[in-house]
């Protein structure tokens, strides 16, 4: 169950990461970003250096 929880944190935690990085385009861009295109420029920038599932787990 403790696994499932930190998925569960990490995933709530990468989705305002991208919500944030939407606002955060339009503002500086100007680009209107949809949900999927968000996801998809966030992950291929920022996926690699989010915190590990082990860090959402509590020891």
């Amino acid at each position: 169950m403790e696994a499932e929880a930190a998925f569960a944190t990490r995933m709530v935690e990468q989705v305002q990461h991208i919500k944030h990085y939407r606002q955060e385009v339009l503002l500086v861009e100007g680009r209107v970003l949809d949900d999927d295109t968000a996801a998809l420029e966030w992950i291929t920038r920022h996926a690699a250096t989010f915190p590990p599932i082990e860090a959402f787990t509590s020891h």
